[in-house]
Parts: structure tokens; sequence; C-alpha cells
């Protein structure tokens, strides 16, 4: 059995939210931290396996038609071996892999592989990655002995996975937006996909080559306020007022879980605690 790692200072965090997909790094050490006290209590309780079918945002779109159904299943003993091998310790998209691979058996009736996993979009990877945990240990979390950031109080909380709150999007089947910049001109882009999210992951400790990497993947045309278009426009030459709210337009729309965003109100305190969720919380031990 692993011995459980020394893990950062809860408390640290304070009660601020993390997204997960700004700040991949950040929200990976709150939730280490988060799991300190958790972990020593001893693994949650597991309820009975949940239904293995599930529906996507948008899906895959074959022959001109989208097909948005998606089945996963139980991991077990060589799933939880195979995630043992890649090690806790590997680059997040590598877990994120194979999980996918080990634990979704189809989406619109074509088996998952490593392919069409980078071609679905981070929120419908998410939905998944979310009917893994259910299908393997039930529809809840649960935490014992869980630090409250802002008094210092023990918890023991049981968590619904429906609780997370979900982003949709109002037309499953668009693929571009226009978002208004500065100036009069306005971007034309689409949702990143789980291959958009890997090539982030590869650009390591400079958050700014990152949000170059998203955004010269994801703007597929700069409109000039005279009505002039710019296709593929380099990110880098992109004014940084206009690349902050391309990013954080594609955060907001982006369907799928917000786990970095879920929290509770301390019935002790009264204060709402922000409780970030990801891979080792949902699958313990990951």
């Amino acid at each position: 059995m692993t011995e459980p790692v020394v893990l950062p200072n809860f408390e640290e965090f304070g009660d601020k939210t993390i997204s997960g997909f700004e700040s991949p790094e950040e929200a990976h050490a709150a939730t280490q931290a988060l799991l300190k006290e958790d972990r020593e209590s001893g693994r949650p309780r597991i309820d009975a396996p949940g239904d293995n079918q599930t529906t996507l945002e948008r899906g895959i779109l074959r022959n001109g038609a989208w097909y948005r159904d998606a089945e996963v299943r139980e991991l077990n003993g060589y799933d939880e071996e195979a995630f043992a091998a890649v090690g806790a310790s590997s680059a997040p998209q590598k877990l994120v892999e194979t999980l996918l691979t080990r634990g979704v058996v189809a989406v619109g009736g074509e088996p998952m592989t490593r392919a069409l996993a980078g071609e679905l979009l981070i929120g419908d990877r998410e939905l998944l990655i979310m009917a893994i945990r259910r299908a393997t240990f039930g529809d809840t979390l649960e935490f014992e002995h869980l630090p409250c950031s802002n008094c210092g109080e023990f918890v023991d909380l049981t968590v619904p996975l429906e609780a997370i709150p979900v982003v949709h999007l109002d037309d499953p089947e668009r693929t571009e937006y226009e978002v208004p910049l500065r100036k009069g001109a306005s971007a034309i882009v689409r949702m990143p996909t789980g291959d958009d999210q890997e090539a982030v992951f590869a650009v390591r400790d400079n958050r700014a080559k990152q949000d170059s990497a998203i955004l010269s993947r994801c703007v597929l045309r700069l409109v000039q306020a005279d009505g002039s278009e710019v296709p593929r426009p380099p990110a880098q030459t992109l004014p940084w007022a206009d690349r902050q709210t391309i990013l954080q337009f594609l955060v907001a729309t982006q369907p799928g879980p917000r786990l970095g965003d879920f929290s509770f109100t301390h019935d002790v305190c009264g204060e709402e605690v922000a409780l970030p969720i990801n891979l080792a919380v949902l699958f313990r031990g990951l």
C-alpha cells in the first residue's frame, strides 16, 4: 500500500476559487492540500455503482450528424494498476488520457481511442470523468474531518455529484462564437478540445506561453472594425487586453461541470467554503 505523501497546508489557499482550466497547477496543489486531513481519516465510503450511460454537451460529428450519447464502465483492479503505472507525478494530461481511454466504452457507438478523446470538448471530457466516477464509486463524495478554511472546525460532509454546477450549451451544434473586442474588433473562436488542453499542458512554467498556445489554436479569425478579416492571427500579435477577453470567454462558455467552483456553507460559522474538486478528489489515491 502506498504511503501518504507530504501535502501542503490547505489554509494557505484561503477561500478563493481556483479554476482548473486557467491555473491547473495551482488547482492541483489546492486539491492535494484539501486531501491532507481527509486522507488521514481513511478512504471514502463507496456507494453502489450508478448508471453507465451519459449524455454529452456536444459529442462528436460523424457524417453530418452529432452523436452525444456515451457509455462508461466501472473501473477495476486492472485499471488501478494502470493508473499506478502512469504515476501520480506524471503530467496531468497523461492521467486524464488513461482515465478516458480505459473508463469510456464508446461515444456515439464509436469505441473510445486516444484520438477520439482528443477530439472531445474539454467539458465533455469532464462529463465523462464524472460518469466514470459515478459508475465506479457511486453518486456521492464523502469527506471526514475536513478543516473549514474560515473557522478551523472540522466538517463531515456528503457531496452529491449532482450538486457540482454544470454549464450547458444553448446550441450544442454551434461550433463558432464571436467575441467582441476593443476598438470595434471581434474574434471568431471555437471551444477548446482535449487536444488543445494537452497542448497547453505541454507548455511548462510560462503562463503567457500557455495562453498563446490556446489562443493560437482556438482563434479562427480576427475581424477588424472596417470588416476586414485576419485568418489565424498569431496569438502574440493580439493586444494584451483582447487576449484576456478571449480567454475569459473560452473559460466561461466551455460547457461541463465546474469542478473548481464548488463550495458549501459551513453550518457552524455560516460562511461559504470553497471546495475545489479534481481527479485527486474524485478518485482517491489517483
